[in-house]
């Protein structure tokens, strides 16, 4: 029995470590010291009555950011231009229904800008490695200053971001399966 404690003490310590700490900085000024940014994903929300899914491309770029719906197919070519107070759409008449998010303030069409703002600006609060089918992840969590926090899970090999989620109050509310990071 104590050795199986020691065992789970050394684990859970080796998981926050200044190491992975440090690594994960080091990915996150590399990809701020770029000047732009593409992101792909399929991107799902749901609550206790709704479910969405949208494949969403987002751009940011010296002219700004833009988030394009890739599918399903009935809204594609829909795009908004992001700013800080919002987005607008720029599809003559057709509304994204974007789902209601469980905490009212995320949505699936501004998930992959809020991934952005929290690998700018997110406290980064946990880190540690963990295996999934086979594959080695390293895996942060990022905290904002009200409350949401971001988990995001890339390639130990190559820091390749794959899988994020957006949370609030404890609840998983945005998944994103990135397909394309650059």
């Amino acid at each position: 029995m104590l050795a199986l404690t020691m065992a789970f003490a050394l684990l859970c310590g080796c998981g926050n470590s200044a190491e992975n700490k440090e690594k994960f900085s080091t990915w996150r000024e590399s990809y701020l010291a770029a000047a732009d940014h593409e992101t792909e994903a399929v991107v799902t929300s749901s609550d206790d009555t709704l479910a969405c899914e949208y494949t969403l491309r987002y751009a940011q770029t010296a002219d700004g950011e833009t988030v394009e719906v890739l599918a399903p197919e009935s809204v594609t070519r829909v795009k908004a231009t992001v700013a800080d107070d919002g987005a607008r759409l720029e599809y003559d008449g057709v509304q994204l229904d974007t789902g209601t998010a469980l905490s009212g303030k995320l949505s699936p069409l501004m998930s992959l800008p809020t991934l952005s703002r929290f690998l700018k600006n997110g406290h980064l609060s946990s880190v540690w490695t963990e295996k999934r089918d086979g594959e080695a992840y390293f895996v942060s969590e990022l905290q904002s200053g009200d409350g949401a926090r971001l988990r995001l899970w890339q390639k130990q090999s190559d820091m390749t971001p794959v899988y994020a989620e957006l949370r609030s109050d404890e609840k998983t509310e945005i998944i994103m399966n990135i397909t394309k990071f650059a």
